[in-house]
């Protein structure tokens, strides 16, 4: 069962890559995705996402992921009989037994944003997509279910902020006390 669910995941995870390539290989920029908004003084004070982009994307990948998965049929994979026992020592000996996997799937697509402090004055901002798998195998022996997850960068921006006129930085506040050089 072991060799079937890393089979599985292995082709579910291609199948998951391909839809996420197919979908955004011309390449997403992050203008197309977010709306930085400034002041009159030129500051940034928003960024404004573009829902209706970010959720047409995620749906063709889900939608795209689940074709392939629906296409995948069924699979053979061929385990010796070695393995069968369970004992380290007999894995891979014997004659091969080939085993029918029938792969059954659903996929989902969620979008996540992260911000991460990229020095004084910048901010590291990347978009992913998650996308998750959950696919049943059907096999003479089992029934269980493989979870897979595939995390993809779309794009990333570097948000430059404005330069603080104090930067204090210390590990606790004994550092600032201590006036001994």
């Amino acid at each position: 069962m072991g060799s079937s669910i890393a089979q599985v995941r292995a082709i579910t995870t291609n199948a998951i890559n391909i839809a996420a390539t197919t979908v955004i290989n011309g390449g997403l920029t992050y203008d197309e995705l977010f709306t930085v908004k400034y002041d009159n003084n030129g500051k940034i004070t928003m960024i404004q996402a573009n829902s209706p982009r970010i959720n047409t994307i995620a749906r063709e990948i889900a939608n795209l992921a689940q074709a392939n998965l629906d296409a995948l049929g069924t699979q053979e994979i061929s385990i010796s009989v070695g393995t069968f026992t369970g004992l380290a020592l007999l894995t891979g000996f014997g004659p091969d037994v080939t085993i029918k996997i029938v792969p059954i799937g659903t996929a989902n697509c969620d979008f996540v944003s992260y911000f991460q402090s990229a020095g004084i004055n910048q901010t590291s901002h990347k978009i992913y997509i998650d996308v998750y798998a959950d696919v049943n195998i059907i096999t003479p022996i089992d029934e269980p279910t493989v979870q897979v997850k595939a995390e993809i960068l779309v794009c990333e921006n570097v948000i430059v902020g404005e330069v603080p006129d104090t930067f204090l930085s210390m590990n606790d506040i004994s550092d600032m006390l201590n006036l001994n050089p």
